[in-house]
């Protein structure tokens, strides 16, 4: 067993875990310098989200004038085994793999430089595994954040909710239906008295966090502030030789990671969650907030 007692509970009741200091300054420092030299290269097989116009598009049609958006680097770890190395390290796959209950496989990684401000949300709702468990994601503190960057937001406890299903019976987002979800999800979270906590990580921190854990991007009150992080998620070996996806052993750390295409790149720009309503409080509701999500980047 990696986890201790005191860990394993905190899981069990809360549905995260916070480590500090998890990852070493190396670690840190090979993440980053990938990260610096995909922007430096701006390569074509990488695909990026800007989340100020909402367009997805390939690193390489990114202008001078556009770096200066906030983009969600999409799966660099299928093009860097050092940042695969660090998603994957031997004492991270032992946590994974225990908090599955099976051999963890990296499915997808996503790069910030600053807050993603995404609306709260489930990760079942968009990677979707194929055993409604099998999902674990991590948070991996790049820098010092700043309480006004718009740090991690997520609801302790909620994990508990049972999950609310689509009217096709899958857990997988419907658009059509997410405002019913949202009601399903507030009104669960009144009812069990839950309350929101923001991860005001330092360098190196890992946070890690259960498939059915209600979390977002809180806003981003000072723009000037970045909030570099590494997020992955992880599904379980058995669902994934289940599906017949292709895997390949992670060759400077531990466990599997899955071999696909990058993103593919839309006609169309990818949906902005639309401004959110004020309520006599002045601030946005978790009703509103719900109601306005729309997958443009996690965490």
């Amino acid at each position: 067993m990696v986890l201790t007692a005191n860990q394993r509970k905190c899981w069990d009741d809360y549905g995260f875990l916070v480590i500090e200091g998890f990852f070493s300054e190396d670690e840190v420092n090979a993440v980053q310098r990938s990260v610096d030299r995909t922007w430096e290269r701006r390569p074509p097989d990488i695909t990026v989200d800007d989340l100020v116009t909402g367009k997805r598009l390939r690193a390489s049609n990114v202008s001078d004038e556009e770096l200066a958006h906030n983009f969600k680097l999409n799966d660099l770890y299928l093009v860097d085994d050092e940042v695969r190395g660090v998603a994957s390290s031997e004492r991270l796959h032992g946590i994974i793999t225990e908090l599955l209950g099976d051999e963890s496989v990296v499915i997808n990684s996503l790069n910030f430089n600053q807050g993603s401000e995404q609306p709260d949300h489930l990760d079942t709702l968009y990677m979707t595994p194929r055993t409604d468990k099998d999902l674990v994601a991590t948070w991996m503190g790049l820098e010092d954040t700043e309480p006004d960057s718009g740090p991690l937001r997520y609801w302790p406890g909620s994990q508990v909710i049972e999950p609310y299903r689509f009217s096709n019976g899958k857990l997988h987002t419907v658009p059509e239906e997410m405002e019913s979800w949202a009601d399903y999800m507030a009104s669960w979270v009144e009812k069990l008295g839950l309350g929101d906590e923001h991860f005001v990580a330092r360098r190196g921190d890992l946070f890690i966090w259960n498939a059915f854990l209600l979390h977002g991007g809180s806003e981003i009150c000072n723009r000037q502030l970045t909030r570099k992080s590494l997020v992955t998620h992880f599904w379980s070996r058995t669902d994934c030789e289940a599906l017949g996806l292709k895997l390949k052993p992670v060759e400077k750390g531990a466990g599997l990671w899955m071999e696909r295409p990058q993103q593919p790149i839309p006609g169309e720009p990818v949906a902005v969650p639309a401004p959110e309503e004020p309520n006599p409080s002045g601030k946005p509701s978790l009703f509103d907030r719900l109601r306005s999500l729309a997958w443009r980047g996690d965490d």
